[in-house]
């Protein structure tokens, strides 16, 4: 009874998904008299797990998309103002009316440690930690990315001691998850760097990587990405950690991505969102017509579909979102609004270099060293790569542009619009301006990652938090039963009831700081000014 009880459930869990949605069948029998030396000889005794893993990042590990449409879909992805169903889920008392259904909002946890964290301690730890050292330095990142994701979801994770006896703590404060996470990523940043130098040409991870095309540097450079991206994450609670984290991580050899994305693909991957945009269940929230509407920006018709409503072509727009936390009595109402421009065999985002330059930019401008330019050169770069990577045209005009988020009009209740000079209407354009300050500089940049990093909700809703950028409207109905105010937005998921069957809950929230409630802060998301 000593043993962490979140590890039996979880490895229980995994051995039923894997053999369930993965047809691990496939792999774990031996139909054709195919020895565990032959295996082993291609590396697939521990490869073999990695596609479900990488799947597992994005809960979609089955490829059942409900579960990660409850889990990030109807939480971060709305939270963040980048998506917003038309479907008035429970009667519309649901995460977009700020009532955070428990049986949803903790899906994120379950599934990450279902699908990630114990298939890589049952499986692969054990197995490759010395004998494939190379393998395990990509389990460390993968567990890394998908730890940071479910920290900065929740608040306190067991990670640094999964697995172990319950002697002490299993549980590690936001703090110390964050301690491991840097610690993890060096590990495995020091063992790929030494692979790379002995075995330049070697591949051998290429057929079981769903991220990287098996490029050994190229997972260096992600490991490298991550570490910035915490370090960025932390830099208002820990600015002298946060500065050496990110300065390392830009100076490494190998250093941070520079171009393209980071994304779930191949293997036969069907991207959720597609599927939910067939049961025409996500929609663009009012946010990104505000302002990519706004800002006339390249990248709208690559991110979402022209609206079919007859009501919106009627009233002069292309492009129509839905504002968060509406009464929405009925689907019908507003489910012809813009969708995704969503391909079921289009990549799973899990991180852009666009969103890398932004980082560097925000980190120049905060006067960390090496970081390879001015905020104002680095920025313009994060949105140039965007802009390419969606194939979009030219940035050029674009950074030269004044133009302002737009009004929201809501065609079927006035009610909900939001008017140019309302307080929660972002006042920022593309354009980079020398002379405001740093806050405003701070604004654009945060702006245009926002923008860039779509659709990865769950990164946006953790950088919204962080430095309330963009401004995002309030809500017009309130189901929290007094937890939030019409004005404020989730600041956190709160703990699963796993954790309540298992007896772990009061150990989890003893290292919260505050209730299990989604109005509690986050450790790194100290509610004050960024400069």
């Amino acid at each position: 009874m000593n043993r962490i009880i979140i590890l039996t459930i979880s490895a229980s869990a995994a051995l039923l998904s894997l053999a369930g949605c993965q047809k691990w069948e496939d792999y774990n029998t031996n139909p054709f008299g195919v020895t565990p030396e032959l295996l082993a000889a291609d590396f697939n005794d521990v490869g073999a797990y990695f596609p479900s893993i990488q799947q597992g990042i994005y809960n979609n590990t089955c490829q059942w998309a409900w579960e990660m449409q409850t889990a990030t879909n109807l939480t971060a992805d709305t939270w963040c103002g980048y998506m917003m169903s038309a479907n008035p889920f429970q009667g519309n008392i649901n995460p977009s009316t700020l009532f955070l259904i428990r049986g949803w909002v903790g899906g994120h946890w379950d599934l990450t440690y279902r699908d990630v964290m114990s298939p890589i301690f049952t499986s692969i730890e054990k197995q490759c930690g010395e004998q494939y050292p190379h393998f395990y330095a990509i389990a460390q990142i993968l567990r890394g990315v998908a730890m940071l994701r479910v920290t900065d979801a929740y608040g306190p994770v067991v990670y640094s001691k999964y697995g172990q006896s319950a002697t002490g703590s299993a549980f590690d404060t936001q703090k110390e998850a964050y301690d491991h996470l840097f610690k993890e990523l060096d590990e495995a940043i020091a063992t790929l760097t030494k692979y790379v130098e002995d075995y330049p040409d070697a591949k051998p991870f290429q057929p079981f990587d769903l991220l990287n095309g098996g490029d050994n540097v190229r997972w260096i450079k992600f490991a490298n990405s991550i570490k910035l991206r915490a370090a960025v994450r932390i830099s208002k609670v820990d600015p002298a950690l946060a500065k050496k984290m990110a300065e390392e991580a830009v100076s490494h050899k190998h250093g941070v991505l520079e171009d393209g994305v980071v994304a779930v693909s191949g293997k036969g991957w069907v991207n959720p969102l597609s599927t939910l945009d067939d049961w025409t269940d996500n929609n663009m929230n009012a946010e990104m017509e505000s302002i990519l509407v706004g800002y006339n920006d390249p990248r709208l018709p690559k991110y979402f579909l022209p609206a079919a409503d007859a009501a919106v072509q009627a009233a002069g727009f292309e492009y129509k979102g839905i504002r968060m936390g509406i009464n929405i009595t009925k689907k019908d109402t507003y489910v012809n609004h813009s969708r995704l421009n969503t391909q079921p065999d289009g990549a799973g985002i899990i991180m852009t270099a666009a969103e890398i330059w932004f980082l560097r930019a925000e980190g120049a401008l905060r006067g960390w060293s090496g970081m390879g330019g001015t905020a104002q050169s680095l920025y313009e770069k994060g949105v140039a790569t965007s802009f390419a990577q969606w194939g979009a045209g030219s940035a050029d005009d674009y950074l030269k542009s004044n133009n302002m988020p737009a009004a929201y009009v809501d065609v079927y209740n006035p009610a909900n619009n939001i008017p140019a000079d309302s307080p929660y209407m972002n006042k920022v354009s593309p354009k980079w301006d020398e002379s405001a300050s740093n806050e405003i500089k701070l604004q654009k940049i945060i702006t245009q990652k926002w923008i860039a990093c779509f659709p990865e909700g769950v990164e946006a809703w953790s950088e919204q938090r962080r430095t309330g950028y963009p401004v995002l409207f309030p809500v017009m109905v309130n189901e929290s039963q007094g937890v939030f105010k019409n004005t404020d937005n989730v600041k956190r998921m709160t703990f699963p009831e796993s954790l309540e069957w298992s007896g772990q809950i009061e150990e989890a929230r003893s290292k919260l700081g505050g209730p299990d409630n989604g109005n509690t802060r986050l450790w790194w998301d100290t509610g004050k000014a960024n400069f």
